[in-house]
């Protein structure tokens, strides 16, 4: 159930027998020249209305602005807030719901920077943090070993959830060398990856079948990674 669909008494009443609310995060960031800028966004919303419906829990409304690379501010509409701006906004937010008698807020995001998920980790004590794409990907791509950006992983994703949104003539590969990616992923490179196209990856390798593959990964561990927080009682 959606949070913002229902009256405050409604609520009042989940409380007597739920503590916990889901908080996904999303971003506005470029990915590439074939999907659109909320890819993380569409993302974790799909995540979590899946176990939302497994497991009984309300959907807080999207937290839709995150950290993003600064590398990207040449990409046009990709936008980003500064982390301690995410961290007051996520404890604003905690605080007010904690007071109301949700123990704990479980935030899922599809946008791996590392700043964006430690502001959202440092929040607030009620809020535990999950990367969707923190699963074993390596027996599911051809050409990567992991998730990167609008990459192989993502764009099979989308293709799979989401097909009409991804712009399969616009595909193009593009990878920085980690060694070289690295100071941009921390954030301490600020200007635009030469040639990028804005992904890090190979989406031609891209299929629906690996898109379907990866989703039931992701939500077989966002399943167990919220039961293991409501089990944990704290």
């Amino acid at each position: 159930m959606k949070l913002a669909d229902l009256t405050w008494e409604e609520v009042r009443h989940y409380l007597k027998t739920h503590d916990a609310l889901i908080l996904p995060a999303g971003m506005c960031e470029q990915h590439g020249t074939h999907l659109p800028l909320g890819t993380d966004t569409l993302t974790a919303e799909y995540v979590v209305q899946r176990v939302a419906e497994q497991t009984g829990l309300a959907v807080a409304p999207t937290l839709n602005y995150g950290v993003g690379l600064p590398c990207d501010r040449e990409f046009s509409g990709s936008t980003t807030v500064r982390p301690a701006t995410l961290r007051e906004t996520a404890r604003s937010l905690a605080t007010w719901w904690t007071g109301q008698g949700f123990r704990r807020i479980l935030v899922m995001s599809a946008h791996g920077d590392p700043f964006h998920l430690r502001a959202l980790g440092e929040a607030h004590p009620s809020m535990r943090v999950l990367e969707l794409y923190e699963v074993e990907l390596g027996d599911i791509l051809q050409r990567q070993t992991g998730a990167r950006h609008a990459d192989e992983a993502e764009t099979s994703v989308m293709l799979c959830l989401f097909p009409e949104r991804v712009h399969r003539d616009r595909i193009q590969d593009f990878e920085t060398p980690f060694h070289e990616f690295g100071p941009y992923l921390l954030h301490e490179r600020r200007t635009p990856i030469p040639g990028s196209p804005g992904c890090q990856g190979y989406p031609s390798a891209a299929t629906p079948e690996k898109g379907r593959l990866i989703v039931e990964r992701i939500i077989s561990r966002a399943l167990e990674w919220t039961r293991a927080v409501l089990s944990a009682g704290g």
